[in-house]
């Protein structure tokens, strides 16, 4: 398959809609500590335990929309729950409840939406992971931040090929708009964890 440009179109519109969005939940503090060399294996965790719901509830409608249109985009290979279950699992980790709705694709634009958020974030779990492995602490498990191993850049070159030959300004629209709603449900869904976490440290440390 033919690499598609990281400036198209479709993929220029969702970077500049989604780019505060995107900066916020980057800094957010349960995420933020992933790229620093003070992290901690419970920090990594809380961050993992986190992330599950987000994952688990975005494939189960990536998946629902594709089951309804078979051949319009290969996902099954793109499952990374598995690979978060394993990590949390080595751990000794459960993950924690998704606390916030997360947008359900129900058009093509907004199936781009989605995976532009869930797919994009696997550019940059390859630079975490090899921040994780040059951490001083016991070697952690990485298998959701390294899902796609080498073949990561062809995966988001696949994807933007897909997403970039739907350009009617409907589908830009709808597209855009999705991600800002998945960015922010991803938000809220850590702004509720982290409070979750905060309140147990809070309890434990009054006991």
């Amino acid at each position: 398959m033919t690499n598609a440009s990281s400036d198209s179109a479709m993929h220029h519109h969702l970077r500049q809609a989604t780019k505060q969005p995107h900066h916020v939940l980057d800094h957010h503090p349960m995420l933020a500590p992933l790229l620093r060399a003070d992290l901690t294996q419970t920090q990594y965790g809380n961050a993992l335990a986190a992330l599950h719901g987000i994952q688990q509830r975005a494939e189960d409608g990536i998946l629902a929309f594709l089951d309804q249109h078979p051949g319009l985009f290969d996902y099954q290979s793109r499952r990374k729950v598995w690979a978060i279950n394993a990590d949390l699992a080595a751990l000794g980790r459960e993950p924690m409840e998704m606390a916030a709705h997360f947008p359900v694709p129900q058009s093509i634009g907004a199936l781009i939406g989605v995976l532009y958020a869930i797919e994009g974030s696997t550019q940059g779990g390859l630079m975490i992971a090899r921040l994780l492995q040059a951490l001083p602490i016991a070697p952690l498990p990485i298998a959701y931040f390294s899902v796609y191993g080498a073949a990561s850049a062809q995966r988001w070159a696949e994807f933007l090929q897909f997403a970039n030959s739907y350009q009617s300004s409907e589908a830009f629209d709808e597209a855009a708009a999705t991600a800002i709603s998945a960015f922010d449900a991803i938000h809220g869904h850590m702004q509720a964890c982290w409070h979750q976490m905060d309140t147990s440290v809070s309890a434990s440390e009054s006991a």
